[in-house]
């Protein structure tokens, strides 16, 4: 295990101690938040990114000072402000959603790294519009569930699109250069399977009737484990040769679906969800962030 999937694991336990989801708004029921928090630790182990769900009853007092909270760019641009400063404090490497209930407002970064490989600003607009419809309609539970629903999507989605193209190729390759020993190594695998049927016809016909002498080197279990070792031996010749591996199957990246390196800027989008908010996403477009 390499040094930086092991910090990222130590990273991932401590968070797992304490919950990616920190409800300090009282917005989600216990059973949403065991659900989202399962889902997300296991997205975090496969894609080596984290999702932090933060939410606060209202707006601390230093971070609204001197902001008129009845202008809604100002608002917007202070919440923007807020949650950099937030995933930066925390180093979250991966997605940091904040929500807010006084006023009403859902902000979602996105880390660089995380941005270019497993969430795309196009994947947290359709995000941001599932949560916002769920908390316009006073489904808490529901925005909670359906956001953690569409991170998971998107991130499957994106891992099997880079997969797809290596598979491609790879079978692509193996149709238009066809190996010139596969119709020879073909007749020895065949041949060996042959001995092996043969030794045991032969093992059951005359090792039973006439009895095996000690020292003789012959008998069924001889004639078998021979036949067995004859036939792995062919498979593995076939292999080699072939430039295929018995072990090797068309299962893309997966092993490496993340990305072992940590976020240095992030980018910033939300709304409000008050009851005369509009829809759409006025966040403020994309707010880059410094490099810790």
């Amino acid at each position: 295990m390499s040094l930086v999937f092991a910090l990222f694991l130590s990273s991932v336990v401590s968070r797992a101690e304490r919950g990616v989801i920190i409800d300090g708004g009282g917005f989600f029921s216990d059973f949403a938040k065991a659900e989202a928090n399962r889902q997300l630790l296991e997205l975090g182990l496969r894609f080596k990114k984290e999702v932090v769900i933060e939410t606060f009853k209202a707006i601390p007092a230093e971070v609204s000072q001197g902001v008129n909270l009845q202008d809604r760019a100002a608002v917007n641009r202070m919440f923007e402000v807020w949650t950099l400063q937030q995933a930066r404090e925390q180093r979250v490497n991966g997605i940091y959603i904040l929500l807010s209930k006084e006023p009403a407002h859902l902000q979602v970064i996105i880390g660089n790294d995380t941005q270019r490989s497993l969430f795309t600003t196009r994947d947290r607009a359709a995000l941001i519009e599932v949560m916002l419809g769920k908390l316009r309609a006073k489904q808490p539970d529901e925005a909670l569930l359906q956001g953690v629903s569409v991170i998971a999507s998107a991130m499957k989605s994106h891992v099997m699109d880079r997969a797809q193209p290596h598979v491609q190729n790879r079978s692509a390759g193996e149709k238009e250069e066809p190996s010139p020993w596969g119709w020879v190594l073909a007749a020895v695998v065949g041949f060996l399977v042959a001995w092996l049927v043969v030794g045991l016809v032969r093992s059951m016909f005359s090792g039973g009737a006439s009895g095996a002498t000690p020292g003789s080197g012959g008998g069924f279990m001889t004639s078998l484990l021979g036949g067995m070792f004859g036939a792995a031996a062919g498979m593995w010749l076939y292999d080699q040769f072939s430039g295929r591996s018995s072990y090797d199957s068309d299962r893309g990246d997966y092993n490496d679906a993340g990305s072992t390196r940590r976020d240095t800027d992030y980018s910033s989008s939300g709304d409000s969800f008050s009851d005369d908010s509009g829809g759409g996403d006025s966040g403020g477009g994309d707010a880059g962030g410094g490099d810790f």
